[in-house]
């Protein structure tokens, strides 16, 4: 492949301004230990696999927060295209990185079946390596994406993804996933609505409305799918040589705080208020109470759970690569 070749792609340019969504996200995890502990595991997995001129897909790239440490950790220089399908997103990664002459943004725009695939994109046999960080767990039609994926590598290149997310026989007790966490702040949060007076106007109806938003909780946080079923869909569409690992990181609850009061991930912690589009007082009791549901469940980490102290519990990251 020519170091040129994916030039001749359009790239993708925004047209309306970053949401503050992304910026926020992006702000509580950048420089958060925990996400670049698992960046910095993935670089480590995939930079000999990399050459000067290489294509390299950062699928799912949202905000950006992992291309920033691919274009510091990763010696040679690759062109490195940008892939997500939330345009305000993308945007803020835009932001970061368009002037960088190495980086291409793509938008993943709808078709009639859903979302486009990879090679719909860039086409077919034009990646050396793709990657995917804390993406695909949020994936819902995962045999299409990744036979997208396998077809737009060329044949030997590489396809490494990573999550937080995934079920794994054999993980040892303690061990969290990110369902996990968030999942235990929203049955705090829940207790404080019942319990508290404060928020006595939330706790009418309340097991009725768990229920009604149910959809919007999982859709935001799905429920983890097990390691083996990743590997099942990955041979499925002909990718071979598959290898995994993991990887304890320790999750600083400073941190973990900065990520649970993102407003747009709030909208899946406890839709319970507010929805989508909660009023201002809404979304100010909302993030408060989570921010109390999430110091309740600190400490009853750092009581209860041998993997945590009183700073930090630790969550296990799965890394899988695999060859076209």
């Amino acid at each position: 492949m020519k170091k040129n070749t994916i030039q001749i792609l359009t790239p993708w340019i925004p047209t309306k301004p970053t949401s503050q969504g992304a910026i926020a996200y992006h702000e509580a995890v950048i420089d958060a230990s925990w996400h670049i502990d698992n960046i910095t595991k993935m670089i480590r997995l995939i930079k000999k696999t990399i050459n000067t001129g290489d294509v390299v897909v950062d699928f799912g790239a949202g905000t950006g927060s992992s291309a920033i440490y691919l274009l510091k950790q990763i010696p040679c220089t690759f062109s490195l295209v940008l892939v997500d399908n939330s345009p305000s997103w993308l945007g803020h990664a835009y932001s970061l990185v368009h002037k960088n002459p190495q980086v291409t943004c793509l938008l993943l725009e709808k078709n009639e079946k859903g979302y486009k695939t990879l090679d719909d994109i860039i086409g077919e046999n034009r990646a050396h390596q793709v990657i995917a960080a804390n993406t695909v767990h949020l994936i819902p039609n995962i045999r299409d994406t990744f036979a997208g994926i396998y077809q737009a590598l060329l044949p030997n290149g590489f396809f490494t993804l990573q999550s937080g997310n995934m079920k794994r026989k054999g993980r040892e007790l303690g061990l969290m996933m990110i369902d996990d966490s968030v999942r235990r702040v929203h049955d705090h949060a829940l207790f404080i609505i019942k319990t508290d007076k404060k928020y006595k106007q939330y706790a009418k109806d309340i097991d009725s409305r768990e229920k009604e938003t149910l959809l919007q909780r999982k859709f935001v946080f799905p429920d983890p799918r097990p390691l083996e079923y990743y590997i099942e869909e990955l041979q499925a569409c002909g990718f071979r040589n598959i290898k995994k690992s993991y990887t304890p990181i320790r999750v600083l609850y400073k941190d973990w705080l900065s990520f649970l009061r993102v407003r747009r991930l709030q909208a899946g912690i406890l839709p319970e208020i507010g929805g989508k589009e909660p009023t201002k007082e809404q979304e100010h009791d909302r993030d408060e109470i989570i921010i109390q549901a999430a110091k309740l469940f600190f400490r009853e980490l750092s009581e209860k759970n041998s993997f945590a102290n009183k700073i930090s519990f630790t969550a296990e990251w799965v890394y899988i690569q695999a060859q076209k």
